[in-house]
């Protein structure tokens, strides 16, 4: 929920309709997250401390409130008097804040700001914000299972991420392992003093990082996480053409075994994938089981299997998956069948495979699902048959696998939506909630969507009178949509935490934020 600030204007928004839940527009301001940090290997930091990686960022403290100022006067006589400063000034400041209150208007992403007025973060739209500065630009990264329980909820949170580096210098690149640790519920200016002195032992200490590091040979496309804690394997994508499969658990443990020293075996990869020659690319999932798919730039996609009771073994089909005539740019496995994937390219289409069948083609095609190339997708949890991508002209849509085309034999999507302003750059249902979904762009903006709201005319017509922007122009907001969050230069990746339900976090290349908002 964006605020102005530099004048007298505020800004708010109610987005959505029913359904039971809070549908806010919000606005992170980037405060701090833009400073430089230098990088750290092993490095363990707090707020205000120094780190090689980066740092936390937290510029959304509580102020403090000076205290009035005192001022001395002497009467006609000469008898020193005391008069509390600017006491009018004070009260017509509170009486122009109440009448602003009543002017509050929809803030979105392009409205013009007045003279003086700057956006600031509104606390109250989040149970949790958090920001991380970091060194080297992470255009990918994942979370890694951990063992502190299922669907956790109380604060303070900690969660385990893995992310690779885009760094000036080659040999400069890093596999980072981070543990984000003291994560707070975020202060809200806006409670009373009664609901602040409750939550004051939520809110006590900054959030820390830690970090362990791997050298990695090249600058890393994209990170995936074999999502399994007893085994979690992770694979990187190189811009050398080659794929890297890590054993991170021997970092973990030192991380939950302070003084346990990683052995220099653990700064080697377990596999490397050479099937793609020298072709890089970004395409990547994980199979509960272990299997590797990998897509490259040259339209080929790969099967990398483990094998043996020890799971350290893999071996690479060098045959490969064909029939994509351009670059594959995401794939991921099908949550129901075992043996099915989807993936997406350049060329306009989303393909599905069984890997059991010898030919090595697909065995269906959406072609044109968008107009320009489709750079990611996301295969629902919950509800199986439904597959969103998203495309290079900031349009996504949802696809109902039980029914690709409409009668006349064209792609049907089930949904369709075009809010982003430049390309969609990552897509995420939530693992909690089968209708939500996260959609981050190139546009700075990562939106949240509930696809289960439909109004009826009553709130239709609340909902159109609500966004009536600054200038009185009315502007077209789908009903769906829940939640804007900026602040963010070219966000790359958003991921759902897997055991934090609402928990999101996303990378930019101005660096990480974690959060959690009212509307999930």
């Amino acid at each position: 929920m964006p605020k102005r600030q530099g004048s007298t204007a505020t800004t708010t928004a109610a987005i959505g309709g029913s359904g039971g839940k809070a549908k806010v527009a919000a606005v992170a301001a980037k405060g701090a997250a833009d400073q430089p940090a230098r990088a750290a290997d092993d490095g363990r930091m707090d707020v205000d401390g120094d780190a090689e990686m980066g740092e936390f960022e937290d510029a959304f403290e509580d102020e403090i409130e000076e205290e009035d100022v005192v001022e001395r006067e002497e009467d006609e006589d000469g008898v020193e008097v005391m008069q509390e400063d600017d006491a009018e000034e004070e009260e017509e400041e509170e009486e122009s804040e109440e009448a602003a209150e009543k002017r509050r208007q929809v803030y979105l992403p392009g409205d013009q700001l007045g003279e003086g007025e700057t956006l600031q973060v509104d606390n109250s739209a989040y149970h949790m914000l958090h920001s991380m500065s970091v060194s080297w630009p992470c255009l990918s990264f994942d979370f890694v299972p951990d063992n502190l329980g299922e669907s956790r909820t109380a604060f303070p949170h900690t969660m385990y991420a893995v992310a690779g580096t885009q760094a000036d210098r080659s040999f400069r690149n890093q596999v980072i392992l981070m543990r984000w640790s003291q994560l707070h519920r975020t202060i809200n200016d806006d409670l009373d003093d009664d609901d602040k002195d409750e939550d004051a032992n939520d809110l006590d200490e900054d959030p820390l990082l830690e970090t362990k590091t791997l050298r990695h040979p090249g600058g890393v496309n994209r990170v995936r996480v074999l999502q399994s804690h007893q085994s979690p394997l992770t694979a990187t994508w190189a811009d050398t053409g080659k794929v890297h499969i890590w054993d991170i658990k021997k970092l973990m443990n030192a991380f939950e075994n302070p003084g346990v020293q990683v052995p220099a075996s653990a700064q080697q990869p377990l596999f490397t994938v050479a099937s793609h020659g020298s072709t890089e690319g970004y395409a990547m999932d994980w199979n509960p089981d272990g299997r590797l798919l990998t897509g490259d730039c040259g339209g080929r996609i790969h099967l990398t299997t483990r094998r043996g009771d020890s799971g350290a073994s893999f071996v690479a089909d060098r045959n490969a998956f064909r029939a994509h005539t351009g670059s594959v740019e995401d794939i991921q496995w099908s949550p129901e069948e075992a043996s099915v994937f989807a993936s997406c390219s350049v060329d306009q289409t989303i393909r599905i495979w069984d890997v059991r069948a010898k030919a090595r083609g697909s065995a269906l095609e959406v072609p044109n699902a968008h107009d320009a190339d489709v750079n990611v997708i996301s295969w629902n949890r919950r509800s199986r048959y439904l597959l969103a991508s998203g495309g290079d002209s900031g349009d996504f849509k949802v696809w109902d696998m039980r029914k690709w085309t409409d009668p006349s034999g064209r792609s049907a999507p089930a949904a369709a939506f075009s809010w982003h302003k430049r390309a969609v750059t990552s897509i995420e249902w939530c693992p909690t909630d089968e209708s939500v979904l996260a959609v981050a762009g190139a546009d700075n903006q990562l939106t949240l969507w509930d696809l289960a709201v439909e109004l009826d005319a009553e709130e239709e017509a609340r909902h159109r009178d609500a966004m009536i922007g600054p200038d009185g122009a009315r502007r077209e907001v789908p009903a769906q949509l829940l939640f804007i969050h900026q602040g963010q230069d070219n966000i790359k990746e958003v991921h759902w935490h897997p055991q934090v339900p609402g928990a999101l976090a996303s990378t930019a290349a101005s660096g990480f934020n974690v959060f959690k908002t009212i509307s999930v």
